[in-house]
């Protein structure tokens, strides 16, 4: 994983700590690709939550609906 810490002006990578002058052009890219895709898993993360508990909610209300409509159906017949 790639963090930086902007206050010392050093990347931390697994435990190791890099200032960003000693790495290469391609190394710093790394870094950058690295972190963007960290944030897109945790935003699709955080939309696949929303998903799933939205799913869950209708779920729940076709459950309820369905239940009722069996109520409804004893009391009638």
């Amino acid at each position: 994983m790639a963090e930086e810490k902007t206050e010392k002006s050093v990347v931390s990578i697994n435990g190791e700590e890099y200032d960003p002058s000693d790495l290469t052009d391609q190394q710093k890219y790394l870094i950058a690709q690295v972190q963007d895709l960290q944030n897109k898993r945790q935003a699709a993360q955080f939309q696949l939550d929303q998903v799933a508990i939205a799913a869950d909610s209708f779920m729940q209300k076709l459950l309820t609906s369905l239940s009722e409509e069996v109520v409804e159906e004893a009391e009638v017949g």
